[in-house]
């Protein structure tokens, strides 16, 4: 006997909806045979009825909520709006009915995850969002399917390929800013209005999610917005390129104790660094678990179809009864004792940084007096160097950002203990590096 189709709508259009859609009509035999029921897509609710849209006859196109609110025979919807303000009172009503939605819209999930998973687990409907975190790359199956038995003690990632994007022809082109960010919006890679992922608000609700994710709770953030990448100078990338180094937007999660400390900031990364070399509109996430050690992910963070790829997969997983679940039961907190006690990472794992300044300002923001391990300028007067700056001593960096001094925490895995600053005869200049 034939079984019926599974049925999904999805909500929203635009490139993720759309994108959804195709792979779901492209991949149809496949699905079959993975799911051994054929996928179908009965209707997709969208905010404009009159535009034309490119659906098979079996698709029902409508500006109706209602039509998939009252369908009985929808398996699970598809989520693809762009914002929370639009999602949520979809999303709220389908889980409250017991109906599983899957999304990809990451300010939905970090703003209402929580509440929005507390429906589900009453309704005994399902909230899978794979696709709101890094696009494409596998990352919350990885960290809670084959990972689950390590400890992550920490998890450092470039969470937004428009940032990377910028940064990377900043640094190759010698690009301002507003050029490296006018080609972006002309490729597609970023919006037209651009702030939520330059100024880093993008990267800051994937980092919350990923903290509910893997600790179960929502992180202790060390400023209270995130630092996006609209006052990162050139000359500075220049000069940080002089030390071995570059300039990357870095959002980070450490577990200290029984606290998750989470930033999102620009940082300088050393040549060694995992996430030195991700380049472009890539994403990369690097993860310290207990047992395995140091993990790199990296691949394509949004688009059409990597974005649809996750989604997709979320939706046969869900299918299958095979999904997985956030944390919930504070694990992540357990005494793993192996390579070192969670908990580990300190302050002082954060106490070097990469400081510039333009020449009319360097009178003002004169460097305090602790250790510098590395000081260049450059033609048109803008200087840095790499300064320690242990424990409470870090409070002068605010005196230095008021006095117009841009700063970079340097992004390591290493304690502070093991860098320092070699001298290189053949480039007569100071490099910093790893003992």
């Amino acid at each position: 006997m034939t079984l019926k189709p599974y049925k999904i709508a999805i909500i929203g259009f635009g490139t993720v909806g759309e994108g959804v859609y195709e792979t779901i009509e492209k991949k149809s035999e496949k699905l079959g045979l993975l799911l051994g029921r054929q996928v179908e897509v009965p209707v997709v609710l969208v905010k404009n009825g009159d535009k034309p849209r490119q659906v098979s006859r079996k698709t029902e196109i409508t500006t109706s909520f209602d039509l998939i609110l009252n369908k009985k025979e929808i398996d699970a919807v598809v989520e693809a709006t762009p914002d929370a303000a639009t999602g949520y009172p979809y999303a709220a009503a389908l889980l409250e009915k017991g109906v599983s939605v899957i999304t990809a819209n990451k300010e939905l999930v970090a703003k209402h995850g929580e509440e929005l998973q507390r429906l589900a687990e009453r309704s005994g409907a399902d909230l899978l969002y794979e696709a709101a975190v890094a696009g494409g790359i596998p990352l919350l199956n990885t960290l809670r399917h084959t990972l689950k038995t390590n400890t992550i003690d920490k998890l450092e990632g470039i969470l937004n390929g428009t940032s990377n994007y910028i940064l990377t022809k900043m640094r190759t082109e010698r690009a301002p800013f507003t050029s490296a960010l006018e080609e972006a919006q002309e490729k597609g890679y970023a919006e037209a209005v651009p702030d939520k992922d330059v100024d880093g608000w993008d990267a800051y609700y994937k980092t919350t999610i990923l903290s509910r994710w893997i600790y179960g709770k929502s992180p202790v953030w060390q400023d209270n917005a995130p630092r996006g990448i609209r006052n990162v100078a050139s000359e500075d990338i220049k000069l940080a390129e002089k030390a071995g180094g570059r300039l990357k937007h870095i959002a980070s999660l450490v577990k200290r104790g029984t606290e998750v400390h989470a930033s999102v900031t620009p940082c300088f990364l050393l040549d060694n660094h995992p996430l030195y070399n991700v380049e472009g509109v890539n994403n990369g996430i690097n993860i310290e678990g207990s047992i395995v050690g140091s993990v790199l992910l990296q691949g394509p963070g949004a688009g059409k179809f990597p974005t649809a790829s996750a989604v997709v997969e979320d939706l046969v997983n869900l299918l299958k009864n095979k999904h997985e679940l956030p944390e919930s039961k504070g694990t992540e907190f357990l005494s793993h004792g192996l390579n070192k006690e969670a908990g580990e990472h300190s302050d002082e794992d954060n106490s070097v940084y990469f400081l510039a300044w333009d020449g009319s300002a360097a009178k003002k923001a004169a460097l305090p007096g602790e250790a510098v391990l590395w000081q260049s300028e450059n033609e048109f007067g803008t200087s840095a160097a790499i300064v320690h700056f242990p424990g409470e001593s870090a409070r002068g960096l605010e005196k230095f950002q008021r006095n117009g001094g841009r700063v970079y925490p340097l992004s390591t895995n290493n304690p502070v203990n093991t860098i320092r600053a070699d001298i290189s005869k053949e480039e007569g200049k100071k490099r910093l590096s790893y003992i």
